[in-house]
């Protein structure tokens, strides 16, 4: 069953200007009071009886990236599968020691929802040396095996002539005077560093083929009844997801300038992008047209009619001045008052007719191959990135470099979405819906639906899901999903969406003047 989109998401998708109107959000506003009050309009836990405006953790979706399993398998049964291979896998935290109460929470619900099954070992790594309190803890909370790692100075530091400089310290300052979040805080710009391209380096880690990044402080809300790591490399998926929402534009403001400037100088990889590249880029490329001036007038696809009536009624009034009656005559100069009125559209952060829409997976929970980014063009487009100085020039975060950097590299079938696991970190969160199976939870669990992918999930009280609320990201993920707007050959580039003669021929017939 495909996923339904909201209404007027294809516009919306396509047209920014279009999204401040924030038409999802007053929806899902409006669809939680009324869940909050006890009025939810969908009484049946089948939402086949009208699949039509539900927000997405309302319903299903399938063909394309499905969970891996609806609801629980029986581990017992699964581990004792012969063909179940224990993958080369760990998870990793970065954390320090002032932070064990934290890290100890993030255990206890790692633990008790997935790995007391499984028993993957754990990866700790700081700047400083842990201390033997805080391993002693560590390891008192797991039967699996633990290690401890510390950060040496030169995957962990600027450079000392950067750190050192007037510039480096002014550049912070000047983010917290602009209210960039974490600007000031050089401890946070040294982990996007880290974590953006070196966390993979380290001994601990590079070992491995696989690792699942985890957080202190973070809540799983379902039980994981499966291997992640094992399934993943079944299906050919190479990188997972929980979360997947929009950055701060401040934050970075000139990472995609300096990306789409790597894509140029790097021999063939314009070429080879892969078509992840679309979830993380917007099209300014509609109109196929040889007609450049007009091209430069039509941004977006609303853009296409209304720009090629003015220049048919204007070519028309030239063309024709001193054949036409008062009023043909008016309507023409009309537009041309219009256009000689209009000013180009500036699309300030345009490059080459494609922008970042500001769209990233929520780095603080990812599984992924350690090789996506232990790589030759990976780690050439870290240095690149490093060399620009805008790890601290601004306030790059590895979530929007880690998107991109895979968007270059990967295709959307090389990705998972883990719509299955419930999470929590900060303030977003994602809980799925129960899916219905024989056993009673007696109350234990929360209620099963048709639609429903989560196993054993106990989800926070009247809280929002971010599959609803990430607008536009979501809806751009399961348009992809659904083929529109995917091309399984990328060129490297978007291809004209809208063709100049289909808008002209529409136009004429609309306007039987023109015809003549």
């Amino acid at each position: 069953m495909a996923i339904n989109l909201k209404p007027k998401v294809r516009r919306l998708l396509l047209d920014k200007r279009q999204q401040k109107r924030y038409v999802f959000l007053l929806m899902a506003f409006v669809f939680t009071i009324l869940y909050r009050m006890g009025k939810w309009p969908f009484a049946s836990k089948n939402i086949a009886l009208d699949p039509h405006n539900l927000p997405y953790s309302f319903q299903d979706y399938s063909g394309k990236d499905e969970p891996f399993f609806r609801g629980c398998t029986d581990t017992n049964l699964y581990l004792q599968d012969p063909d179940y291979a224990k993958m080369n896998a760990s998870f990793v935290m970065l954390t320090r020691n002032e932070e064990l109460g934290d890290v100890l929470k993030t255990m206890r619900s790692i633990e008790g929802h997935f790995n007391q099954w499984f028993g993957y070992p754990y990866v700790f790594l700081n700047d400083r040396p842990f201390t033997d309190h805080f391993k002693g803890q560590i390891q008192a909370a797991t039967n699996a095996t633990v290690e401890f790692g510390t950060i040496n100075e030169t995957a962990w530091e600027f450079p000392a002539e950067v750190r050192d400089s007037l510039l480096f310290k002014t550049a912070l300052e000047d983010q917290n005077d602009r209210g960039i979040m974490y600007g000031n805080m050089e401890s946070y710009h040294k982990m996007c560093r880290f974590y953006s391209g070196l966390f993979y380096k380290h001994p601990l880690v590079s070992k491995y083929e696989w690792y699942w990044r985890i957080e202190p402080d973070v809540d799983f809300f379902c039980d994981i009844s499966y291997d992640p790591f094992l399934e993943m490399a079944k299906n050919n998926k190479k990188y997972g997801f929980t979360v997947l929402i929009t950055e701060l534009y401040w934050t970075v403001p000139n990472l995609f300038r300096t990306t789409k400037s790597f894509i140029r100088k790097t021999a063939g990889l314009k070429e080879n992008l892969g078509t992840l590249w679309k979830l993380f880029t917007f099209n300014y490329n509609i109109l196929d047209t040889e007609d450049e001036e007009i091209s430069r007038w039509v941004n977006y696809p609303s853009d296409a009619k209304p720009k090629l009536t003015e220049k048919l009624m204007v070519d028309f009034l030239l063309e024709n001045r001193g054949q036409l009656d008062n009023e043909e005559d008016l309507e023409g100069i009309q537009y041309l008052v219009e256009r000689a009125r209009s000013k180009m559209p500036l699309m300030e952060d345009s490059i080459e007719g494609e922008d970042y829409n500001l769209c990233h997976f929520w780095s603080n929970f990812e599984i992924a191959r350690v090789d996506l980014f232990d790589n030759e063009v990976y780690n050439a487009y870290f240095k690149y990135l490093e060399e620009s100085n805008g790890f601290w020039t601004e306030r790059w975060g590895d979530a929007p470099i880690h998107s991109i950097g895979l968007g270059m590299i990967l295709d959307l079938e090389d990705v998972h979405y883990f719509r299955d696991i419930g999470y929590r970190h900060s303030s977003l969160e994602h809980c799925p819906k129960n899916a219905i199976q024989g056993e009673s939870n007696s109350g234990e669990f929360d209620d099963g639906f048709d639609f429903g992918c989560g196993c054993r999930c106990v989800c926070p009280k009247n809280e929002e899901d971010i599959e609803d609320n990430s607008t536009p990201c979501m809806d751009i993920f399961f348009e992809l999903l659904q083929g529109k707007e995917y091309e399984k050959d990328f060129p490297g580039c978007y291809k004209p969406s809208i063709k100049d003669k289909d808008v002209i021929e529409e136009i004429r017939r609309d306007n039987f003047r023109v015809i003549e």
